[in-house]
């Protein structure tokens, strides 16, 4: 029987990455106002499978850089671990949006408000802001007490499996209040449960990723798919997510036979997908704000001139950020 290698999850981790941010670039488009046949219309809905490649990848390296603080001072690594992941999300943040709200309030946005979305407590609270980033705060906050259960119990895989499930479930039951403000706070919770299942996956691969083994394409590809199918068909939950896996299974062999500049070209977007992401939403509101005769002219026809800008200069400016940053972080 056929065997996919976990391992090639960490060694395309990059490409992996650039995978994911050609599909986040790809469904923003619509929200950039980029005018499209329906059934393209359909596919960007798909492209959130981005997100949960993200966060697969992610999930798995987090395994690495936690299994490294084993040893002595572990108490002071985790601080250490904690220090690393924030700046790494928090700085390239709070530069590229913090300018943002910066330029917001300049055209009438109230300071308070745009401190409130700054923070991300908007997100949670009115479905306001980089609802990523908001999920990415708590997420590595509880990574370290998740990862330190699983080296308790006795089968990890299990117990993440049913963690998987519970969430799944959780996510897929509705609950109806007669607030509307509560009723917006569980809709964003049920959001950000959509995605982690991803995250915890990658997580429990990892072991198997660092020990070279190989899992069935049954688990990769036949039960992932069965799953979307059935959650589709009964119409509950986020099926989108279990996408990852038969994707991941077919990209990583794929891989294999890339040309090296596109090899490299997805390593590169790879590195600035954060970076990438945060600016794709919003260098499109800079261009209409600063450039309004270049948007509303007929060059500008379906937002395709726009959103190419976008994509440009969001690229540009997410490799500066990312190097900087990098700098910082090291």
């Amino acid at each position: 029987m056929i065997q996919f290698n976990v391992q090639d999850i960490s060694e395309y981790r990059g490409q992996l990455m650039g995978i994911a941010t050609l599909l986040v670039i790809f469904g923003h488009s619509v929200g950039n106002g980029v005018a499209m046949p329906r059934w393209m219309e359909s596919l960007c809905g798909l492209s959130s499978v981005g997100v949960d490649i993200f966060l697969l990848v992610s999930g798995l390296g987090l395994w690495y850089s936690l299994t490294s603080l084993n040893g002595n001072n572990v108490q002071q690594g985790v601080r250490c671990w904690y220090l690393r992941r924030y700046k790494r999300i928090l700085i390239p943040y709070l530069i590229i949006i913090g300018f943002h709200y910066t330029l917001s309030v300049l055209h009438g946005m109230p300071i308070s408000q745009a401190l409130f979305e700054l923070s991300t407590l908007s997100y949670w609270v009115n479905h306001q802001g980089a609802w990523f980033i908001a999920m990415l705060i708590p997420v590595y906050a509880l990574t370290p007490l998740h990862y330190r259960i699983c080296n308790k119990v006795k089968s990890p895989v299990l117990y993440s499996s049913l963690l998987i499930a519970f969430m799944v479930v959780i996510s897929a039951l509705n609950y109806p209040v007669e607030s509307t403000g509560c009723q917006m706070v569980i809709d964003n919770v049920k959001q950000v449960l959509y995605h982690l299942p991803s995250f915890l996956i990658g997580f429990m691969l990892a072991p198997f990723a660092k020990t070279g083994k190989k899992i069935s394409y049954f688990w990769m590809s036949i039960l992932p798919l069965a799953l979307v199918a059935i959650m589709k068909v009964m119409q509950c939950g986020y099926w989108p997510e279990f996408l990852v896996l038969p994707f991941v299974a077919v990209c990583c062999p794929t891989f294999k036979y890339m040309g090296k500049i596109f090899f490299s070209v997805l390593n590169f977007l790879g590195k600035i997908s954060l970076e990438s992401y945060l600016l794709n939403v919003v260098v499109g509101t800079w261009i209409i704000w600063y450039l309004p005769n270049l948007y509303n002219s007929s060059m500008n026809k379906g937002c395709y001139l726009s959103y190419f800008i976008v994509c440009v200069v969001g690229t540009v400016l997410a490799y500066l950020i990312h190097f900087d940053v990098q700098q910082t972080v090291l």
